[in-house]
C-alpha cells in the first residue's frame, strides 16, 4: 500500500512537470514530452496529459507548429493503442482528423493517415467516411499526377510510404457510392497494375511491389466496383510474380488471391 501510495505521488509530480511542458509553447520542451508519454504511455501518466496531447493533435492555430502537432498525433495514436480499453474514442473527433487529409504538409499528412487508419482498426469507420472521397483525390495526384515535391520521391516513386497508407485506409471502408470516385480509384489501380515492373533495384523493387499488393488488397476487398479487365490483368501479374526468383516476392504473391 506504501510502495502504490508512493508511486502515485511519483506519477502526479511527473504528470505535472511534463504537462507544462506539453502546454508550454517551447518547440524543444514539447517535442521531448510527446516522445517520452508516446514511448511510455503508462495509464497514470495519460490521465494526466490526454487532453492536452489531444488538443495539440487536433488544433490548427498558427501557434502550434506542424512538427509539434505531427509528434502530437502520433503520440495520441500511441496512446490509444496502448489503452484502448480505457480512453473511448469519441464520434466528435472524426471531423478534425478528416480535415487533416486537407493539409499541405506530406510529412503531416502521413501521421494523419496512420490516425485515421489506427483509429478505425480498433473501433469503426462509421462517421468518417468522408475521408475516402479525400484518400482517392490524394491518391490520383500521387500515383496519376505524380504531384510531389522531390525529397519526398523514392527510386522515382512519389512518397511511396503514403502510397501505402492511403490504400490500407481504402480497406477500411466500403466502395464510395460516387460514380466519380469509383472511376478515379479504377484509373489510380490501372495505373499501378499497369506500371509497376521487375527492375534490377532491389529497393525499388521492395517500393514498388509494397504499392502493388496494397493495391491488389483494395482490388479485392471493392470486388465488382473495380473494372473487370483491372482485376484480370492483377490475377495475372501475381501469377507472374510467383515465377520470379525473390522469395520475397513469391511469398507475398501467394498471399493475395485476386479471386
Amino acid at each position: 500500500m506504501f510502495i502504490s501510495d508512493t508511486l502515485t505521488d511519483i506519477y502526479k509530480k511527473l504528470g505535472n512537470s511534463i504537462r507544462n511542458d506539453v502546454i508550454s509553447g517551447n518547440e524543444i520542451y514539447q517535442s521531448l514530452a510527446l516522445s517520452l508519454i508516446g514511448t511510455l504511455a503508462p495509464k497514470e501518466l495519460v490521465d494526466f496529459v490526454f487532453q492536452d496531447v489531444l488538443n495539440l493533435a487536433f488544433t490548427e492555430s498558427s501557434r502550434t507548429t506542424v512538427f509539434i502537432r505531427k509528434k502530437a498525433v502520433l503520440c495520441l495514436l500511441r496512446i490509444l493503442r496502448r489503452h484502448k480499453d480505457h480512453i473511448r474514442i469519441q464520434e466528435k473527433w472524426a471531423e478534425p482528423i478528416i480535415r487533416m487529409l486537407d493539409h499541405k504538409n506530406i510529412g503531416f499528412l502521413c501521421s494523419a493517415l496512420s490516425l485515421l487508419n489506427g483509429i478505425v482498426a480498433l473501433d469503426s469507420y462509421m462517421g468518417y467516411e468522408k475521408a475516402v472521397l479525400k484518400i482517392i483525390s490524394i491518391l490520383k495526384r500521387l500515383v496519376i499526377n505524380k504531384e510531389c515535391t522531390s525529397d519526398y520521391f523514392y527510386y522515382k516513386t512519389p512518397n511511396p510510404w503514403l502510397q501505402v497508407k492511403l490504400l490500407k485506409a481504402l480497406q477500411f471502408f466500403p466502395p464510395p457510392p460516387e460514380y466519380d470516385a469509383i472511376e478515379t480509384i479504377n484509373q489510380v489501380l490501372e495505373h499501378i497494375v499497369t506500371k509497376t515492373q521487375v527492375t534490377k533495384s532491389v529497393n525499388k523493387n521492395n517500393t514498388d511491389y509494397s504499392i502493388l499488393f496494397e493495391a491488389v488488397h483494395v482490388i479485392v476487398h471493392y470486388r465488382n466496383a473495380i473494372d473487370p479487365d483491372i482485376r484480370n490483368q492483377a490475377s495475372s501479374l501475381l501469377g507472374l510474380f510467383i515465377s520470379v526468383k525473390e522469395p520475397n516476392i513469391r511469398f507475398v504473391s501467394l498471399l493475395n488471391p485476386t479471386n
